[in-house]
């Protein structure tokens, strides 16, 4: 009996997206984030776990739609640099 020992893979690998996220801490203890290369994220959050699991759907969601109507993504080439307080992460994110 034949048996695969690997899952069958598409021709194309899904892509993937940078998402460039400043989080910075407020008062009571909860945390905000911003998506700093695409315009319009921005997030509140008990942490910054709980505010990444908000963002990135949120992004997912916008570029695969602008991706697969074949529409130019607005990325946001020079965004700011992080304020003080302020911690930047970079998320690839796969479509």
């Amino acid at each position: 009996m034949k048996t695969h020992s690997s899952l069958p893979i598409g021709d194309q690998p899904p892509p993937a997206f940078g998402c460039i996220v400043y989080v910075r801490a407020l008062d009571g203890g909860k945390v905000a984030a911003r998506v700093m290369n695409l315009d319009g994220f921005e997030v509140e959050a008990s942490n910054e776990r709980e505010a990444m699991s908000k963002l990135v759907p949120l992004f997912r969601t916008r570029v695969k739609e602008m991706h697969e109507s074949g529409e130019e993504i607005p990325w946001i080439e020079s965004y700011r640099a992080p304020d003080e307080g302020e911690v930047k992460r970079f998320l690839p994110v796969h479509l």
